[in-house]
């Protein structure tokens, strides 16, 4: 025992009046753990081996030690952070002997089968320091893995090349902090506009579209509750405070089968839980909003809560348009977080906010009111020593308002003679509860199955036309709504073969009813990893996803005018079937590398019929709508490397979308309105010293396709005369062509440049001061994306299409402290 414990390095206490220490034993050479010689010398004895206080104690039992000791036993818990309590998601936990690897879930829960005996387990969060942890496992265990808070400077913290589990994009394999929004803070929800094969839709309505699908079809979840419009700013500015936000994960390459309602992307925000040791917190203040952000415990170590705040103030100070342009924001978002037990944990989240825009060109005016309210409960539960199960309740409601407005002036005066206001509004709100089990079968095997059940109500609205805007929503009469229900049930097996190779087949089985139509869909899933060596790996993920949900925006109608409606008998669920093969480099030297290669079919796509009503019609609305199929295809390159104090990174994406409906373009395909050939973003970032940063990012994107019916008249700031139709659309050049009555302008490639810098510095033993600075559009790109609605100044108010921007060169200043 003496030996043992001089070579272990561990101290071994017990007494010999329960021990018979008569006998001899040989060990052979090489290594072996603790727990196995242990298991040999004291095989028969009446003793039970514990850890106290860092000691092993050989303790009497009744019951005398088995022959042989398992082979191995679980160690499971929490990844946290220290002091706070703080769960991490998706940190990663290596044995340093045997190179077994885990990753905790996105509520920090992790479990590993490791043989008896000591082990030191290196744990590593993005930002964060690893850790290496030493532990004595002589029984399965239940012990939570805690971090340091203290972040590094420079750079980012990852497992290398880990095998990895998903295709899901993470924050620390991109630069986040190059993005600075209009706040003048890192917005890192936003970021995901860096990333290849994700591309913005318009300053006008900022949707996220991913990989040619439309901009509905990109789920946006908050603390797993559906956001309909994640967006503030028309899509400049993301709901979420960066000081609330825990982690970020975007699923474009791959679709775990917990996923459905959407077939381009999920993107999965959570939030902080709240500090359950002191109060902390973050205010700031810039040119167009005030924040603050608190967290800290209502019971130490029990109850905590987190709260964040943001409102726009009235913004002379930011010179955004030439024109009228008043905008007016807030939101409240809190979570409180309650310990019920070591086993049990309840979270209460909440969000409110809401946005004014009114935007007045010379004749015309644009009104666009919306916000999101959302309401959540989260219940993790420990089952045992390899379960885990999360129960959520979800609800979450969006209303939009949108207007225009069209005036005949005086041509001597400048005065409004005439108008004639168009407004719309409507509303949608979705009820859902759904579990997630987490089993971990054994070493090599994880398994995952849940449940989910939802109810979506859609409150369309008539349109009111009348002299002035109608922003009191009693003013509009509520038409039939719309409501349907999903059921879901999912399942899939983590299969590891060896520490090189991962494989996971998935399964979701869909259910959906709107009145007396019926669906059912088999959607399978797939994702493998193959480590090739301790610096390349290969990726191929397989996806079928179905989509139940509609949206229709007209382009007619206000600047986010958004119209949704379930799937019917006439109008079928969106699907998708997608293919995606990738190769990762990473030489923990500071050079990453990933290339992916997809190829996605879609059919039952949406476009406004012609001579469809753009007015929603309670009876007519399905014959307005088309259904067709489309396709996207392309190669996409994310590359980051870091020198010195220098961070570089590019991401590129070359790709192809079309559409086909058979009452458009003779029923041939032609290209999506998105299909922007060629994606660019060019990121470098510089930090003279370790509380200094600077940084730029150039983004260059190939123009939208803009398809325009018969009658649309169009008076562009360089009119080209219609093309007989012997030009490719594809051409980057702008113009006009007409095929069958059917017009299609490719509008000029979409480019600019923004600069930001951070300075920090600290005051006493608390504070931290930031303050940070940048442009937007930096070289005044004159980009001319915008497209807007004008009449003619008649009686039938002709519609003529025309070429804008909203913003120019603006710059922004802000002041954070924390505290």
């Amino acid at each position: 025992m003496s030996k043992i414990s001089s070579y272990s390095g561990t101290v071994i206490e017990y007494s010999t009046n329960y021990l018979t220490t008569d006998s001899i034993f040989s060990i052979g050479e090489g290594t072996a753990t603790l727990g196995a010689v242990l298991g040999k010398l004291l095989n028969g004895q009446k003793v039970k081996i514990e850890e106290i206080n860092n000691k092993i104690m050989l303790l009497p039992s009744s019951i005398a030690l088995s022959e042989k000791l398992p082979e191995k036993y679980i160690l499971y818990g929490f990844t946290m952070e220290e002091g706070s309590l703080e769960p991490l998601a998706y940190a990663s936990i290596k044995d340093l002997e045997s190179g077994q690897m885990c990753q905790s879930n996105m509520f920090g829960y992790y479990s590993i089968l490791l043989q008896p005996g000591k082990h030191y387990l290196e744990v590593n969060h993005s930002k964060m320091p690893p850790r290496i942890i030493a532990i004595f496992i002589t029984s399965s265990t239940k012990n939570n893995l805690v971090i340091s808070p203290v972040k590094l400077p420079e750079v980012n913290i990852d497992a290398g090349n880990a095998l990895q589990q998903d295709g899901g994009s993470r924050t620390d394999k991109y630069l986040t902090g190059a993005y600075n929004n209009f706040l003048g803070e890192s917005d890192p929800v936003r970021s995901l506009y860096l990333l290849p094969g994700n591309v913005e839709t318009q300053e006008t309505t900022g949707k996220l579209v991913v990989r040619g699908g439309d901009p509905d079809q990109s789920l946006f979840l908050l603390d797993g509750n559906q956001v309909f419009n994640p967006s503030h700013l028309l899509g400049e500015i993301s709901i979420i405070n960066n000081a609330s936000v825990k982690s970020i994960r975007q699923y474009k390459n791959d679709f775990p089968s917990r996923f459905d309602g959407a077939i381009s992307s999920v993107t999965e925000v959570n939030t902080r839980d709240g500090n359950m040791d002191k109060w902390t917190g973050e205010a700031s203040a810039g040119l167009l909003t005030g924040a603050l952000t608190l967290e800290g415990p209502l019971r130490k170590g029990r109850t905590a809560l987190m709260l964040s705040m943001r409102n726009s103030w009235s913004n002379p100070l930011l010179n955004i348009l030439d024109d009228d342009y008043r905008l007016r924001f807030y939101d409240i978002h809190f979570k409180l977080t309650h310990i019920i037990d070591a086993n049990n944990k309840l979270m209460l989240t909440g969000y409110l906010g809401r946005d004014h825009l009114n935007l007045r060109q010379h004749d015309y005016q644009n009104l666009q009111v919306w916000g999101n309210r959302l309401a959540t409960i989260n219940w993790n539960h420990l089952l045992g020593k390899r379960s885990f199960v999360n129960t959520t309740l979800n609800v979450s409601n969006y209303n939009n308002l949108a207007g225009i407005k069209f005036s005949v002036l005086n041509d001597s005066t400048g005065k409004e003679e005439d108008s004639k206001a168009f407004s719309n509004y409507a509303s949608i709100e979705r009820l859902e509860a759904k579990t997630q089990f987490e089993y971990n079968a054994f070493s090599q095997a994880r398994l995952r199955f849940g449940a989910k059940v939802a109810q979506t109500t859609i409150k369309p609205f008539n349109t009111s036309i009348a002299t002035e805007f109608q922003e009191e929503t009693d003013y509009y009469q509520p038409m039939k709504p719309l409501r349907f229900n999903e059921y879901a049930l999912y399942i899939e097996n983590e299969f590891r073969i060896g520490t090189n190779i991962l494989i996971r087949p998935g399964l979701n089985y869909a259910m959906y009813n709107f009145r007396n139509y019926h669906h059912r869909s088999l959607q399978p899933r797939l994702f493998a990893a193959y480590r090739i060596n301790k610096a390349q790996q290969l990726t191929f993920s397989y996806a079928r996803m179905v989509q139940y949900l509609h949206q229709v925006t007209s382009p007619f109608l206000g600047i986010n005018s958004e119209f949704w409606v379930p799937s019917t008998a006439l109008l079928r669920p969106v699907e998708s079937h997608m293919i995606n093969a990738g190769y990762n480099f990473n030489d923990k030297k500071g050079l990453f590398l990933s290339v992916d290669a997809y190829y996605k079919t879609m059919r039952n796509n949406t476009n406004f019929a012609e001579k469809g009503n753009i007015f929603y019609d309670e009876d007519t609305w399905e014959k307005d709508i088309l259904a067709g199929k489309g396709c996207s295809y392309g190669a996409e390159l994310l590359a980051r490397k870091q020198v010195n104090k220098w961070q570089f990174q590019l991401s590129y994406a070359l790709t192809r979308s079309q559409r086909q409906f058979a009452g458009i373009n003779e029923g041939k395909k032609y290209p999506f309105r998105y299909d922007r050939r060629h994606n660019l973003n060019a990121a470098v970032n510089y930090s003279p010293l370790p509380n200094w940063d600077l940084g730029i990012v150039w983004y260059f994107s190939s123009g939208d396709l803009l398809f325009l019916p018969p009658g649309i008249e169009e008076d562009f700031d360089t009119p080209t005369p219609p093309n007989p139709g012997n030009k490719d659309p594809d051409n980057t050049n702008s113009f006009i062509f007409d095929r069958s009555g059917y017009q299609f302008k490719r509008i000029p490639p979409y480019h600019r440049l923004n600069f930001n810098t951070n300075f920090s510095f600290h005051s006493g033993k608390k504070l931290t001061h930031k303050v940070s600075a940048g442009l937007y559009n930096a070289y005044q790109a004159r980009n001319k994306y915008i497209l807007d609605v004008w009449n003619l100044q008649n009686d039938t108010y002709n519609t003529t299409l025309s070429e804008n921007r909203l913003f120019d060169l603006t710059f922004y200043l802000s002041y954070t402290l924390r505290f």
